[in-house]
């Protein structure tokens, strides 16, 4: 008789095991499948962030790009003096 009442003790306490580690392991990937939605939104916003650098950098290197040229024309073709008055071609005849 004790045997039969431990026989069904473990009956019973292994037919509830399985349904306990089916919840743990739920509990386990519910938390696994967080933590990668967390992961993903962080390598977005890295990868965000990254993007707004480059562009960044791309809008200073033609910044500097515009003022380079602006240099270099300044300095092949010098502006006129502003005492000197241009000539101008003299009209007929008078």
């Amino acid at each position: 008789m004790r045997s039969r009442m431990i026989l069904s003790i473990a009956v019973a306490s292994a037919m509830s095991f399985p349904a306990g580690m089916a919840t743990l392991a739920s509990a386990q990937d519910r938390d696994r499948d967080q933590l990668k939605t967390q992961q993903q939104v962080q390598d977005k916003d890295r990868l965000q962030t990254k993007d707004q650098l480059k562009e960044k950098d791309q809008l200073n290197e033609q910044e500097r790009t515009r003022e380079r040229t602006r240099e270099q024309t300044r300095t092949e073709r010098p502006e006129r003096p502003q005492h000197e008055k241009a000539e101008r071609p003299e009209r007929g005849g008078r």
